[in-house]
């Protein structure tokens, strides 16, 4: 009986894979824009207005208080301006995110033998981040030699189109060289606006 290949990565190299994915995004503004596009603010006063960035609903001016996204005006030239931009503050702050990694209290206790019908109950423990990353990679380890790379699902989920960390397209590619993973494709209809056509877009990142 022919066995599947497994993954042959380090928890180094994956990490390493997985980091290089997020550089790009981290580029500073000022190596992104001109001068004149930069936030203006006096030094040290902790107020940054002005700045120019992009969403999925257009380009915007964020202000920033203190480190905190609190408001944002669509870019002067948007002549068709979305009034889903003024509730991005609240998409990146709100109560309901998700802000530290957490684990299901039984599956941290006895991992892939835990009582799967406790699922949904909101018992979490809090993890660091060097903690979370040890599991997942454990346990990615321990899923691929024990039913081949077949049995590891990257792309699935859902979440806003147009943002930046988009984990599952950067845990797809971070598994890529397992090949032979699942890889779940789905096609999501988003209307862009009145009288503009609907764009399908794939979980694959394909239009």
């Amino acid at each position: 009986m022919k066995t599947s290949p497994t993954i042959s990565l380090s928890r180094r190299r994956f990490l390493t894979q997985l980091g290089g994915l997020t550089a790009i995004g981290m580029i500073g503004p000022s190596l992104l824009m001109p001068k004149n596009a930069l936030a203006q603010g006096s030094a040290g006063s902790g107020l940054q207005e002005g700045l120019l960035t992009g969403s999925h609903w257009g380009a915007i001016r964020a202000t920033v208080m203190d480190g905190r996204f609190v408001a944002a005006k669509p870019f002067e030239m948007d002549k068709y301006p979305s009034k889903m931009i003024a509730g991005l503050p609240d998409h990146v702050h709100g109560t309901a995110r998700i802000r530290y990694p957490m684990v299901r209290i039984d599956w941290m206790r006895k991992r892939h033998l835990s009582d799967t019908t406790q699922r949904g109950d909101n018992r979490f423990v809090r993890v660091t981040w060097d903690e979370a990353l040890n599991l997942f990679y454990q346990e990615l380890e321990r899923v691929q030699k024990t039913y081949g790379p077949s049995a590891l699902l990257s792309g699935t989920g859902w979440q806003s189109t147009g943002m930046l960390h988009n984990a599952s397209g950067m845990l797809a590619r971070a598994l890529f060289p397992a090949r032979g993973i699942g890889w779940h494709r789905r096609r999501l209809l988003h209307g862009r606006g009145p009288g503009d056509p609907a764009t399908s877009r794939g979980s694959d990142g394909s239009l």
